[in-house]
């Protein structure tokens, strides 16, 4: 038999302790390892055997662990360190791990935007804010609506391509073409559009709003300082892998945050 939940186990200072299934008892020998190198066990009460292990393939904590962890890292509200997560971890759950540990498994819990099925065209908001990665900058541009973020993407430098992949992801996501879109001055912007979602420069005047500063594109414009107060904890990033990492989990809570809230 094999424990795979968290709350199979009990918790001494500095370990968890499993307790037996069967009969619930916590007095056990350690019955040396199985094939797999594995820790066994043995009830003195029962004689039941088994294996302590996680739910997860080669991990050694639980992914109800790991998932709360990577949520708290990348919370909206909260603005907290790797270091942090991994006090937090000890406090609540007794266990120690790393702060390398946490940044594996937001790596390694990256999540996409997912396909919206929306019945009418919205007012995209788009912007771009500047970000540091290893001491470099950078930028990171937002595709908003009042639903959520439609799509975002990093890049070294402002160029019409990096305007015109964004805007591309954002349709694919949205699966129908704004009403509106707002942005700044940007030119880039202009031949974005035309290209990807098709306005010629006359319809441009009816539907592309450029609007400077925060006047129209407030929502966006609020969003950007939310990124801007959680990265004071930053600085500065250590890799394009780990922005992309973080910003993924960061958007994906946010529009779940952003859905509950509608709903």
């Amino acid at each position: 038999m094999i424990q795979t939940d968290l709350y199979s186990f009990s918790y001494k200072k500095g370990s968890l302790v499993p307790f037996c299934k069967r009969c619930g008892e916590q007095n056990f020998y350690r019955d040396g390892k199985n094939k797999r190198g594995i820790q066994r066990y043995e009830c003195k009460k029962c004689g039941l055997r088994f294996v302590w292990t996680s739910d997860l393939q080669n991990k050694r904590f639980f992914s109800n662990i790991i998932s709360f962890a990577v949520e708290i890292y990348t919370d909206l509200r909260k603005a907290i360190s790797l270091d942090g997560v991994a006090e937090l971890l000890k406090k609540i759950f007794d266990v120690k791990v790393s702060d390398e540990a946490v940044r594996l498994w937001v790596l390694a819990s990256n999540k996409s935007i997912s396909r919206r099925e929306i019945v009418k065209a919205t007012i995209w908001h788009v912007d771009e804010t500047y970000i540091k990665i290893k001491g470099n900058g950078y930028w990171l541009w937002i595709v908003y609506d009042k639903i959520g973020v439609l799509a975002w993407r990093i890049s070294k430098k402002r160029k019409i391509k990096d305007a015109k992949i964004l805007l591309k992801n954002a349709l694919e996501v949205a699966g129908i073409k704004p009403a509106k879109i707002i942005t700044d001055g940007l030119k880039q912007y202009c031949y974005a559009i035309k290209k990807i979602i098709g306005w010629n420069w006359r319809a441009q005047k009816e539907k592309h709003i450029v609007s400077s500063g925060v006047g129209r594109n407030w929502y966006i414009e609020r969003l950007n300082r939310e990124i801007k107060r959680r990265l004071k904890w930053f600085s500065t990033f250590q890799s394009i892998k780990g922005a992309k990492a973080f910003f993924g989990m960061w958007f994906y809570n946010f529009n779940k945050r952003k859905s509950a809230h509608i709903t």
